[in-house]
């Protein structure tokens, strides 16, 4: 037994054995802290990775094999975890990344991360890369239990699991070893607020999705299919529960050193608009998206979130002290509008 799955046990036992020794037995799990709950909300909460990884949300990419999904996905997690530009956009604060890669060798790895820049002086100690891991598999509880302590060991923000279907022990046409993995994997990382992105490949018809049984996309929150568009790429929203990630983005390929930049417009339509409504009411830089669509609504100027979040982003990229607040402030419509 290794060290992670001698910790696990241990956790696991105490907790059990905590509530055992209980007489109230409905202290095993607790409901929403409606106060907390709303508090909690932050414009930094709602993108891990713009605009394809929702803070603390589960997406998978699938495209057909050597499509590039698996270098995609290298390049956003080493610049994640070093702090660079993702998808060309701003660097923000550099963050812990799992990758667990079942496909690729310490050859295939190496070769990539030269392509893209990288070498013995950048400090890559924040992507923790489980290379062809011993893990047991992800739609069984030890594997789940194994997989949410490595990262919580390192407090990883985001897991990437390349690719899903050797993840997995059961059968990729039953919906019952997706049903197991979000039982026993996806759902304990959403319970702490861990991102996970999913690679996987499509079927023999791609229009199909994912290769397997449907239940894949059951438990997603977003899933993009991936083609490939001239020298670049672009994902196409297929299944979402949440409204204001893109349709489609588009992503170019560039070379020397080889990084993937994001093609689409980041803004939807109403951006500039609804910038200057939040600078006539003296809404903070700093705000949260639920505090500036309330004020939004008392005003009469009722925003979709999608909206409200590109417009707070905004004003902080035009104002970056946020003890500025500006007034009567016209913010000049940003360039690259999307279309949603």
């Amino acid at each position: 037994m290794t060290d992670v799955q001698a910790i696990v046990e241990r956790i696991v036992n105490e907790q059990a054995e905590s509530y055992e020794d209980s007489e109230n037995l409905a202290g095993w799990c607790q409901p929403v802290d409606w106060s907390t709950f709303w508090a909690q909300e932050s414009v930094e909460q709602d993108w891990l990775i713009e605009p394809l990884v929702p803070a603390g949300r589960q997406v998978a990419i699938y495209s057909r094999a050597k499509v590039g999904k698996s270098l995609l996905a290298l390049d956003i997690a080493a610049a994640a975890a070093t702090g660079q530009p993702i998808l060309g956009c701003q660097p923000a604060e550099a963050f812990h990344v799992v990758y667990v890669d079942l496909e690729m060798t310490e050859a295939d790895i190496r070769e990539r991360l030269t392509d893209l820049g990288y070498g013995p002086d950048d400090n890559l100690s924040r992507l923790h890369y489980y290379l062809l891991p011993a893990l047991p598999p992800l739609d069984t509880d030890l594997g789940g239990r194994v997989l949410a302590a490595i990262a919580a060991r390192y407090d990883a923000s985001l897991i990437v699991v390349d690719t899903m279907a050797r993840a997995v022990n059961g059968d990729e046409n039953q919906a019952d070893t997706y049903r197991d993995f979000y039982k026993h994997t996806g759902r304990r990382l959403k319970a702490d607020r861990r991102a996970l992105l999913r690679l996987d490949h499509s079927g023999k018809d791609p229009a199909q999705g994912q290769r397997g049984s449907s239940a894949k996309a059951d438990d997603l929150d977003v899933v993009f299919a991936m083609t490939i568009q001239g020298e670049g790429f672009t994902l196409n929203r297929t299944h979402s529960r949440i409204p204001w990630v893109p349709v489609t983005v588009d992503i170019q390929r560039h070379e020397e050193p080889l990084r993937h930049v994001l093609t689409t417009g980041l803004w939807p339509n109403g951006t500039a608009d609804t910038a200057a409504i939040l600078d006539q009411l003296h809404v903070p830089l700093d705000a949260t998206a639920l505090t500036a669509q309330t004020a939004l609504k008392k005003a009469g100027h009722g925003r979709r979130k999608q909206v409200v979040i590109a417009a707070l982003k905004w004003r902080r990229r035009r104002f970056p002290d946020p003890g500025n607040r500006p007034s009567n402030t016209t913010v000049p419509e940003p360039s690259g509008t999307g279309t949603e």
